[in-house]
C-alpha cells in the first residue's frame, strides 16, 4: 500500500461548526484514499486562538511548514473558498506544488469564474478534479 503525505485545505472560518464537520469528512476522504492528511486548521486551531492575529499568522506559518513534507494539497470545495484556500492554492500555482481538488457532495466548485482564470489555472484544477 502506497501512503500519500497531503495537505489538507478546507473554509475554517465563519461558520466553525458546521466547517470542522466537514473537514472531519475530508479527513476520512483522505484516509479512505490512502493520503495521511495535515489538516492544521483543524489541530492547531485547538491550541492557538484564531481570532488572535499573531497566534493566527504562527498557525499558518506553522502549517505551511508542512508543504516541505507533503507530495500534495487536496482542495475540498464544497464549502466555497475561503480566503485561506485561495492563499494556499495561489502558493502551489507560485511554487509549482501538485495539488488536487475535490467536492464530497457534488461538482468541484472553481475559485473564480472560469471566465476570469488563465488558462494554466483551469487546466491544473480540471486535470486534477476527477482524481
Amino acid at each position: 500500500m502506497s501512503i500519500k503525505l497531503v495537505i489538507l485545505e478546507s473554509p475554517y472560518a465563519g461558520e466553525v461548526n458546521a466547517n470542522v464537520a466537514y473537514a472531519r469528512r475530508c479527513l476520512k476522504d483522505c484516509a479512505l484514499r490512502n493520503e495521511s492528511a495535515q489538516a492544521s486548521h483543524l489541530l492547531l486551531t485547538q491550541v492557538l486562538n484564531d481570532n488572535d492575529p499573531a497566534e493566527r499568522e504562527l498557525g499558518i506559518a506553522l502549517g505551511l511548514a508542512w508543504r516541505k513534507a507533503a507530495d500534495y494539497s487536496v482542495f475540498y470545495t464544497d464549502r466555497g473558498w475561503s480566503k485561506g484556500m485561495l492563499a494556499a492554492l495561489e502558493s502551489c500555482l507560485d511554487e509549482m506544488r501538485p495539488f488536487r481538488v475535490r467536492a464530497l457532495d457534488g461538482k468541484v466548485r472553481l475559485p473564480y469564474p472560469t471566465d476570469h482564470l488563465p488558462v494554466f489555472v483551469i487546466s491544473a484544477i480540471e486535470a486534477r478534479a476527477g482524481q
